[in-house]
Parts: C-alpha cells; sequence; structure tokens
C-alpha cells in the first residue's frame, strides 16, 4: 500500500508541480478564472455541505470558511486548520462535527489533508459525533500529540488518516476532566480510524518511495495510546484499520478494561501491541483484541507484550526477533492468545505463567521436555498450552502430586504405567518420589 509521508513529500515546489500535472491532465489552462472541473466539484461539495448543515452539522472543509463550510484553513487565526474550532463551537452549541474529505487519484485529485501547527484537543462530550469523508490530518511539530481526546460517554467518531511528524503519541484518548455525573471516564463511545502514521513515517527506508528497510532509522511515537492514567476506558470499540511507523503502535496503560479493539494491521513498528506496564498491569484487563502484527524486520522487534491479565487477544506475527512474536511480562496471567501464526516463538517471563495460547496447528512433540526433576522437587509448566506428560519408562515411582494454579494438591500413592499419560494446564505443577527415575515426552495437547 503506497502511503505519502507529507513531511518528506509535500513540499510548496512538489503541490504546485502537481497541480500543474493537474490541470494538464484535465485540459484545464493554469489561472483560468472558469474551470469546469472546478466548477463540478465545488457544485458537488456545496450539496454536501448543505446537506450536512440540514442534518445540524457543524461542517470543516478544505478550504473553509471561503468555499461555505463553517471552518476549515482559512479561519482567522487557526493553528488547526479551523478542526479545534470546530469543536469548541460544538461543545457550546450540542452540535455535531463532520468533516469534508476528498479521495486521492493519482494524476487527478490532490486529496484533502488538514494540517496541524499544535495539538487538537477535542474536548469532553456525550451523545456527540464526528462524521466525514476520507482526508488526511497532518500534524507537524516534531514534538507532543497530534490529537487527545479527553473524557467522553455514548460517542461515534470517525476519522481519516492522522500522520505525524512527532515522537509523541498520533492518538492519544485520556479522560481526565468530569462530566455531568462526576466521573473521569471513556466509555461505551466508538472510534473508527483509517490509519495512524507516526513519526517514523509509512516507508522502509524511511523517506517517501524507499522501500528497502534502514536499521538506523528512528522508527519514534505511539501509534494509539489509551492513556487510563488520570480516569478508566472501558466499554468501548475501537476500530483502527491500520498503525504504521511507530516505535510502538498500540499502548494501553492504565485503566484500561473491557475494550474491543479490531487493528487489522500493525506494522513497520519496534513494538506492535503494548498491554500495560509493570505499573499498571492490574488495571489493564478483560480486553478483546484482533490484531495483525507485521515488524517488516525491524531489529529486536516485538509483536504484543503482555503484561495486564484476563484478557483474550486473536493476534498473527510476522518478522519480528526471535522468540519475540508474543512476549509474556513478568505480571502477566490469565490471558488467552488464539493464533493461526506465531512462528518466531514466545518468551514467557509470567511469575505465575496461566496464560495460554490456542494455536491452529499443534505444537505437538516440538515442544521441550524438561528433564525429570530430582525426587520431591517440583516442575511447573511454563509452556502457554496445555501439556501431556507420555510416560515411555515407569521407573520406580513410590508417590507423585499434582498441584493446580490455586495451590490445591492431589496426591497419588502409586505408580506409574508405560503409555500413562498426565495432563498439565499452563501454571500446574508436578512432584515425584521415586527410587528409580522414569521417563517421559512432553507433548502440547492443544
Amino acid at each position: 500500500m503506497t502511503y505519502f509521508c507529507f513531511s518528506h513529500w509535500c513540499s510548496r515546489s512538489m503541490k504546485i508541480l502537481f497541480l500543474i500535472t493537474f490541470f494538464s491532465l484535465r485540459g484545464i489552462s493554469v489561472g483560468s478564472v472558469t474551470l469546469s472541473a472546478e466548477e463540478t466539484t465545488l457544485s458537488s461539495q456545496n450539496t454536501l455541505i448543505e446537506r450536512q448543515h440540514q442534518l445540524g452539522f457543524i461542517v470543516v472543509t478544505p478550504q473553509g470558511p471561503q468555499d461555505g463550510g463553517d471552518f476549515g484553513p482559512n479561519t482567522p487565526g487557526t493553528n488547526t486548520s479551523g478542526l479545534q474550532e470546530a469543536f469548541d463551537l460544538a461543545k457550546r452549541t450540542t452540535q455535531d462535527v463532520y468533516i469534508v474529505g476528498g479521495n486521492l487519484t493519482h494524476g487527478e485529485n490532490q486529496g484533502v489533508v488538514y494540517f496541524l501547527d499544535e495539538t487538537l484537543r477535542i474536548p469532553w462530550m456525550q451523545d456527540f459525533r464526528i462524521d466525514g469523508g476520507e482526508y488526511v490530518i497532518q500534524y507537524r511539530p516534531t514534538h507532543g500529540d497530534a490529537i487527545t481526546i479527553d473524557s467522553a460517554m455514548s460517542c461515534n467518531y470517525k476519522f481519516g488518516i492522522i500522520s505525524s511528524n512527532s515522537d509523541g503519541p498520533v492518538f492519544r484518548i485520556k479522560p481526565a476532566s468530569e462530566g455531568p455525573d462526576r466521573f473521569q471516564v471513556f466509555t461505551t463511545t466508538q472510534i473508527h480510524i483509517n490509519a495512524l502514521v507516526g513519526g517514523g513515517g509509512a516507508w522502509l527506508g524511511g523517506e517517501a518511495f524507499n522501500n528497502e528497510l534502514d536499521q538506523r532509522h528512528d522508527w519514534k511515537g505511539i501509534g494509539l495510546l489509551f492513556d487510563g492514567s488520570t480516569g478508566s476506558i472501558n466499554d468501548n470499540k475501537f476500530t483502527v484499520m491500520e498503525i504504521v511507523g511507530c516505535d510502538t503502535a498500540m499502548l494501553l496503560k492504565g485503566r484500561c478494561s473491557n475494550n474491543w479493539i479490531d487493528a487489522p494491521f500493525l506494522h513497520l513498528s519496534r513494538t506492535s501491541l503494548q498491554l500495560g506496564t509493570a505499573d499498571d498491569h492490574e488495571f489493564v484487563t478483560h480486553n478483546r483484541i484482533r490484531a495483525a502484527m507485521d515488524s517488516q524486520g525491524i531489529a529486536k522487534a516485538t509483536g504484543a507484550s503482555i503484561f495486564g491479565s484476563g484478557n483474550i487477544l486473536e493476534l498473527t506475527s510476522a518478522q519480528t526477533s526471535p522468540g519475540r512474536d508474543l512476549v509474556w511480562e513478568a505480571p502477566a496471567q490469565e490471558n488467552l492468545v488464539l493464533t493461526s501464526r506465531l512462528n518466531n516463538g514466545i518468551t514467557n517471563n509470567a511469575l505465575k505463567p496461566t496464560n495460554r495460547v490456542v494455536a491452529a496447528k499443534s505444537a505437538g512433540f516440538t515442544v521441550a521436555t524438561p528433564n525429570i526433576p530430582l525426587p520431591g522437587e517440583t516442575i511447573t509448566n511454563r509452556e502457554s498450552t496445555t501439556i501431556e506428560i507420555m510416560i515411555t519408562k515407569p521407573g520406580q515411582i513410590t508417590s507423585w502430586t499434582l498441584t493446580d494454579t490455586e495451590g490445591e494438591s492431589l496426591i497419588f500413592n502409586t505408580t506409574w504405567q508405560a503409555g500413562q499419560s498426565i495432563r498439565l494446564a499452563p501454571g500446574e505443577s508436578l512432584t515425584l518420589q521415586y527410587q528409580q527415575k522414569p521417563d517421559w515426552k512432553w507433548r502440547s495437547n492443544l
């Protein structure tokens, strides 16, 4: 997929060249007063604006307010192409906001770009809607957030492509203000985003049209940041079709629970997905996330890094570092991952290894078989799958103890038989007492 990294290509000279080419291809004289194609476009846009006005929207347009929109790049004194002014007015008047877009067709249409020279701050809203066409919002500073959304309840937000030159988040959700019910919360709200492009850009080489990976390039910023440090983010539905060019594509931290998140393409980022941190892992719980992750060969890249608990994840991963498709961090527990592809492997640092992976293809006998422990020593299943322990030599067992993940034990004062099987779920353990050492083979049971 081709992206336009505006920090590199959208110079004044290239704009002029594009426009000259555009007009020439359409048979239009540059500088002409009457342009049939332009008239057609304006007529269509005026119809759209009028229709949205009739529906009660505040309308932001590509050349607003000069082209009939309420706000736009020509709004006096704006640093946000009229977007901040539109949201501030909507807060006062209880109206919804419509952002006009337009398709980008090579040699035909330039597309619509709204530039930000400061952070766009969407205030606390309830029962509020953002709608619109497809467009690019381009954040030009090298530091700070491109867009920050405050508390929200029962809202519906639709955005196009949001691109940033910054080392900060492209899109931050941070409930900080109290609503009418005195809660600082982002809840029961739906967001749909076409794409988030981080400060590292969308090209493998770090520059437009350079598709050869540069390992020295700085993949920076966070694509989508769920920041629950000041208020809870819970019970929402998020769809972001693509996140690219970041240090971390998606990060959930603070109080984030029971959010449903679809992210079909997280790529060209050093870490694709991080759930929680060492400091807030107990609050990042019961989220449902579907994501395809592809680091595209970036060195020391990680697919998913999981600190939280009780989350259900449907993941695939590609081109990460060995053992880094999925990393269970120390606090992670009772998470479930469904996958058809984690070929680069899993690293399990969990202190309580109760996380599970259900794969489309069973690992079978490829899981590592550990050595028989010494009498009285305990061995724990640290695989992310239920293990079937198959007894190949019974030895002389005098007793053995099975302990579940809650510490409850069951003691068997009996011997083993060749061909016998014992099941260990993730985090369960086994203690043996024997006079003659037995032998076994471990097999993934899922």
